[in-house]
């Protein structure tokens, strides 16, 4: 079976002010073990570095690794390595030297990069999930973001039905969502497992993943508790605590029957089983220890509990917002950020949309074109505030309150006042102008409209 392998960092003094920092590939399964050693904690990044030993002439091989402390530091779990690690590590990974600032920088960015947390994992209860859900979907997912609408018909499905699993695991992701059982993804050679492992190193995907715990339906939606959890810690923990399906159990839709195949059975087999029996509503994946896989999944909740900021979901949209714009340079504070799938609309309604610059500037999208550039070159897009509140009436695909027709007259009728008045009366006029252009066709097509109806062009300027 192939080993999955991931990054770790060891780190090695040099002189008082001179560090080694070494990034290494090794199994998940051995990091783990790492994880398990006796480590030491601390509040302040740089003191890290301070607890960092010389180096002594024994030779005994060990190693001070460095991973991110469930409170939002950094751990040092030092191990003794075996006497053939160094050889069979000869070319594997990459090494700096530098101070303790220019290493400490490198590594919050590394491990940043590779997705582990540096604050505890937010925790929301008793809240509307499928809502809470999408929120957090819209400022994290760019791309497919109609994924979600898989997971929606999941949780309320589950939620509904008394026999249904009752805990999940959802990932948000750039490029889309996705839903499965907890159980399911503690099994190998599952499909949830595999997907779940699969976005492992993909470091520009910045994965958000959750735990889900449904409570049931209330006045119509789906309530329970959700907790954020350390995506590259949950992958650690897996490959050593995940069991071989035997057998599969399987809910058939029409006739509502429940039937258990051999694991080998149903994989070899499953269309012929599809056509004999009709569609499997629900699928569930037994093991030869169910007591052992129940303790396992009971201590990934332990390590996910292990620190927990209780908070608001609209406090975790904005702080998720923030950390997006400040990690990729943009730090004025005055944009809102937007998806490229928003931004594109956006544009195409005429709304005010900007390209923002790693370097803190923002630049206008004024077409579809320049939009499409600054997508090739993986820019954020940003809006203000009052700009995105009118895309967010547009995303409604409501019926319009005005039919064309009146909106024209309204436009044509805030262009004279907006001539005849006073700038006080002028800057909510503006507002309104703005809004009416984002109804109606384009300035050219507006240009020539108001022209026939008797307004001189060269006046209708805001």
């Amino acid at each position: 079976m192939k080993m999955e392998r991931s990054e770790i960092y060891a780190l090695a003094r040099l002189g008082t002010d001179r560090y080694h920092l070494r990034k290494l590939y090794l199994p998940r399964e051995e990091i783990q073990e790492i994880r398990q050693q006796e480590g030491t904690g601390y509040d302040d990044l740089r003191s890290v570095f301070e607890g960092i030993p010389f180096p002594d002439d024994t030779g005994n091989g060990r190693l001070n690794f460095i991973l991110p402390d469930s409170c939002g530091g950094l751990c040092v779990r030092a191990k003794d390595m075996d006497p053939g690690f160094s050889q069979r590590n000869r070319y594997n990974g990459e090494s700096v030297e530098g101070t303790r600032e220019e290493m400490l920088a490198q590594l919050r960015e590394s491990l940043q990069k590779q997705g582990y947390h540096f604050r505890p994992n937010a925790c929301f209860q008793d809240v509307d999930v499928l809502e809470t859900l999408q929120k957090i979907m819209e400022h994290n997912t760019s791309f497919f973001q109609t994924d979600f609408a898989y997971d929606r018909e999941m949780l309320r499905e589950a939620a509904e039905d008394r026999n249904a699993p009752r805990n999940f695991f959802w990932m948000s992701r750039k490029g889309g969502t996705w839903c499965f059982p907890e159980r399911s993804v503690h099994i190998r050679q599952t499909s949830p497992r595999n997907t779940w492992f699969f976005y492992g190193g993909c470091r520009d995907e910045h994965v958000k993943a959750f735990r889900v715990e449904l409570h049931g339906m209330e006045d119509g939606r789906v309530m329970g508790d959700i907790l954020e959890i350390d995506y590259q810690k949950h992958l650690d923990y897996l490959c050593t605590h995940s069991h071989d399906p035997v057998e599969v159990e399987v809910v058939f839709r029409n006739p509502n029957s429940c039937r258990t195949f051999s694991w080998q059975e149903y994989e070899q087999n499953w269309q012929a089983i599809a056509d004999r029996y009709g569609t499997a509503e629900r699928r569930r994946y037994l093991v030869e220890d169910e007591y052992r896989l129940s303790q396992d999944m009971a201590g990934a909740r332990r390590m996910f509990w292990d620190a927990v900021d209780v908070m608001e979901p609209d406090d975790y949209v904005r702080r998720l917002e923030h950390d997006r714009l400040h990690d990729y340079g943009y730090t004025a504070g005055d944009m809102s950020l937007t998806g490229p799938m928003d931004a594109e609309r956006a544009v195409l309604q005429g709304l005010e949309c900007y390209v923002l610059n790693p370097d803190g500037s923002r630049e206008p999208v004024r077409d579809r074109e320049a939009y499409q550039q600054a997508l090739s070159h993986e820019k954020l897009f940003g809006m203000e505030a009052g700009e995105k509140e009118i895309l967010r009436y547009f995303k409604q695909d409501a019926v319009p309150l005005f039919n064309q027709e009146e909106m024209w007259k309204i436009y044509s009728l805030a262009l004279e006042a907006g001539m005849e008045d006073g700038p006080e009366e002028g800057r909510l006029l503006d507002g309104i102008i703005h809004k009416a252009e984002c109804f109606l066709p384009g300035e050219e097509e507006r240009e020539t409209d108001v022209q026939e109806e008797g307004e001189p062009a060269g006046d209708m300027v805001r």
